[in-house]
Formats: structure tokens, C-alpha cells, sequence
């Protein structure tokens, strides 16, 4: 509701409105709200001249008490699904930079107003909608133009009618108003999308800390998400799985009870796993984790820059003993010994070979896979693009860039506006967001 105050005053437009809150005894009904497998029974737009039956009441053993939200409906629906329907599923550069712009300025806005941390920042946590009435005519106002005021510069987002879209966060119920939880451990409850998460939460355990830096690493994905296209970077590294060695050792850090510093990611892998009333283990662990931070590592490289190593080093040296080439370890340790380059390919340990490969095909800076290739290429194009790339991907939350970093970046720049001349022309339709403006 607070957030939906911001829209409706003219200053974030970046926000799905929330219109009334109210509880019914009954669940939706699938019939009418879909499933799993029918996800639009009632067909994909909204028609408000159709008219249906009402859905059954159920039985009085069904009753419940089910809380409602009732928000904007945002007619190109989540930004994941967006792309999917494109040709080729990809996005043009300039309508990925746009939407990646309006992201931040959600979360900027979000986190000054209300101090509020997202935790599950993602493309689908993004909703589209049209920035102007269905009755507009594309022909005479073919360009439209959202303006937004920040500091001392004002960005115009010039885009054609017909594509002229308003990116809008959703989804707070992982959010967190409360600014005393900055700095504090993290808990479970910071675990949202388990794919998503930050790798500093993977590295330190319990010494991690709460904050706008998780909200900064899923800016990042989304960034990366809006150029490659297609499918967020799990589906595209779906084939890339945690390394036997390394699982091991990673096993024992966060699995083992005597482990200390990593109970809240024990919880995680284990929450489905319980003794029953004989002793005997049931269940299976949630093992995500091991693939999602090795994911990391194969797209974005091991840090040289090892933050918290010399408090927090278990993961760390779980890292290099398993993915650096044995040949590097062995005359680190031993100068005198020299391996010439047929013995040291010999040495190399199973877990590195399969970094390495795999880096040859993922990883941002030189992959070879078609998708990572083409978000690659294109954010080379643009200033600044895979610099504010990695910035946000850091492991260290310290050194991520912030969402008004994003906004003031250097691949921002060629939305400003220059002062003395106007971006817009007359037909052009112009939508103004200035209250952050000091011009």
C-alpha cells in the first residue's frame, strides 16, 4: 500500500498497485484462477464484456480463512514471460537497457523511501505494463517517452508507442522494512529463491549479513537475464553440476553438525529431512545450493579478491583446492618442482578439468555458448555494460553497485538528457517521474 502511494502521487510508476485487501473462507478456484498445468483457463487477456459462471461454492469442509490481495492487472504480464513471447526470445538492446533502468529506480526508490530490502529480486518479480490508454493512436504518436528526474540529470527512456512498457516490482512478501535488521546474521527467511542467492550467504553462513546487497546481486541476474534472453542463467547452465570432490568437501561445511558458523544453511539442505518415530532418515536434502554456487563460479570466475578469507575461509579453501590446477598448487608448495605441460594436464585434478571445461563455455568473459555470446557481445557494445555487469555480480556485498549506481552509471549515460536540446518531439506522448529531480 505504501509503495502503491508512490504511483499514484507521480513519483515511482515502478510498482504494481495494490487496490484492496480483503479474506474469503475458500481458496481460488483452479477452474477460474488456473494451475500448475492450466496455468489461463479463462484464456491469456482479460475481456471485461465476457461473461461465465461463477465458480462453485465448495463444501463447508473446505472452508478456510484466505487472505486476498487485489492489484493492478499488468497486461503484458511477468518480464520472463515477456521475453519468451519475442522472436527468438530476445529483447533489443535499447528496450533491455530501459527496463533495466526502471528496475533500479524501483529499488532505489523502495529502499529511500522505505528502507525496504526486496529479497527476491528477479524478472519474474517484475510486471509489465502499457505506459499509455488503449486508445491512443500509435500513427500519430508513434514515439513515447518516460522521463525520470535523478540528481542534477534527467534520463529520457524514448521508445516506440507500440512497446512503450512500465516495469513494476511485485511480490513483497520476502520484503523487510525494519532498519535495524541491517548488519545482523542472516536467517532463513532471506532464502528466497534458492537459485538467486547471493554467493557471499554460500561463503560465510552465518557470518553473512542482512542487507541491500542480496537486492543487488538479483539486479544483476536480471541484467544478465535481459540480454541473454531466452531463460534466466539455472535453465541456460542447467547441464552444470557441482563437481564430486568439491560437493564432498562442501558436504562436510554445511552438512556436518560439527561444522560451526553454517546452521542456516544446514536447515536449508536438511528442512525435508527428519528422523521418524524409529530412527530411521526420511526425506531427501534440498542440494541446490551446491549447484547454484558453483554456477556462480563458472560464469563469473573465482574472486581474486577472496573477502572475509582469513575469518570465513572454510568454503574458500573448499574452492581453490578443488577448481585450481594441481600443477599451480604443487610448485606453489614445492618450487623446486617443475611440471612441463604434458605432466601438469596429467596432475590436473578431476574437479578443475571440469571447471575449466565448463568455463570454456559458460563463463561471461569468454563462453562460447550462444546465449552467454550474445549478452556478452551486446553489453561489449554499450558503455560501460559488463563492467556494471560484474560490479553487480560481485561476491563481495561490500563492492556490489548500488540500484542509484546503476542509474547514474556510464552505461546509463545515453539516456540523459542534454539541457540544451529536447529528446521528445511534438507527437511524441511524454510521461514525467521528476521528484527526485534537483534541476
Amino acid at each position: 500500500v505504501m509503495l502503491s502511494s508512490l504511483v499514484r502521487r507521480n513519483i515511482c510508476p515502478n510498482f504494481v498497485l495494490t487496490r484492496g485487501v480483503f479474506t474469503c473462507a475458500f481458496e481460488p478456484p483452479a477452474s477460474h484462477w488456473g494451475c500448475e498445468k492450466t496455468k489461463r483457463p479463462k484464456g491469456d487477456f482479460y475481456c471485461p464484456n465476457q461473461r461465465g459462471r461463477k465458480p462453485k461454492q465448495p463444501g463447508s469442509n473446505k472452508r478456510g480463512r484466505y487472505q486476498y490481495i487485489r492489484m493492478e492487472l499488468c497486461k503484458h504480464g511477468d518480464v520472463e514471460e515477456y521475453i519468451k513471447r519475442q522472436p527468438d526470445q530476445v529483447i533489443a538492446m535499447h528496450e533491455a537497457r530501459c527496463i533495466l533502468f526502471q528496475m533500479a529506480f524501483a529499488l532505489h526508490t523502495a529502499g529511500d523511501r522505505f528502507g525496504m530490502k526486496h529479497y527476491d529480486v528477479k524478472l519474474l518479480n517484475f510486471f509489465l505494463q502499457s505506459a499509455n490508454d488503449t486508445d491512443i493512436c500509435e500513427v500519430d504518436n508513434p514515439h513515447t517517452v518516460l522521463r525520470y528526474g535523478v540528481g542534477s540529470h534527467v534520463f529520457s527512456l524514448r521508445v516506440p508507442t507500440e512497446r512503450a512498457l512500465i516495469a513494476k516490482l511485485a511480490d513483497y512478501g520476502t520484503a523487510n522494512l525494519s532498519a535495524e535488521t541491517n548488519g545482523q546474521p542472516v536467517t532463513l527467511a532471506q532464502f528466497t529463491t534458492i537459485e538467486n542467492t547471493p554467493p557471499d550467504y554460500l561463503i560465510l553462513g552465518d557470518a553473512a549479513q542482512q542487507g541491500f546487497g542480496h537486492d543487488c546481486f538479483g539486479l544483476g541476474l536480471c541484467m544478465l537475464h535481459l540480454f541473454t534472453g531466452l531463460a534466466p542463467y539455472e535453465e541456460i547452465l542447467e547441464s552444470v553440476t557441482c563437481p564430486t570432490n568439491l560437493k564432498k568437501k562442501l558436504k562436510r561445511i554445511w552438512e556436518d553438525e560439527s561444522s560451526k558458523g553454517y546452521d542456516v544453511i544446514r536447515s536449508l539442505i536438511l528442512s525435508d529431512v527428519y528422523e521418524d518415530e524409529n530412527g530411521n532418515t526420511e526425506g531427501e536434502p534440498d542440494e541446490t545450493v551446491y549447484d547454484t554456487l558453483y554456477r556462480f563460479l563458472v560464469l563469473i570466475g573465482i574472486p581474486k579478491d577472496q573477502f572475509e578469507s582469513n575469518k570465513q575461509g572454510k568454503v574458500w579453501r573448499a574452492i581453490t583446492s578443488s577448481l585450481r590446477s594441481l600443477d599451480v598448487r604443487s610448485t606453489r608448495n614445492n618450487p623446486h618442482r617443475s611440471l612441463s605441460r604434458k605432466a601438469a594436464a596429467e596432475h590436473v585434478g578431476v574437479d578443475a578439468a571440469q571447471y575449466e571445461r565448463e568455463r570454456k563455455i559458460f563463463s561471461l568473459e569468454f563462453g562460447t555458448d550462444p546465449c552467454i555470446t550474445r549478452a556478452r557481445e551486446s553489453l561489449q557494445s554499450m558503455d560501460g555494460g559488463m563492467e556494471l555487469l560484474y560490479s553487480l555480480l560481485s561476491f563481495d556485498p561490500q563492492k556490489r553497485a548500488s540500484p542509484l549506481a546503476v542509474i547514474n552509471s556510464s552505461f546509463m549515460t545515453s539516456l540523459r538528457e542534454d539541457p540544451n536540446q529536447s529528446i521528445a518531439n511534438e507527437s511524441d506522448i511524454v510521461h514525467s517521474f521528476m521528484a527526485y529531480s534537483t534541476r
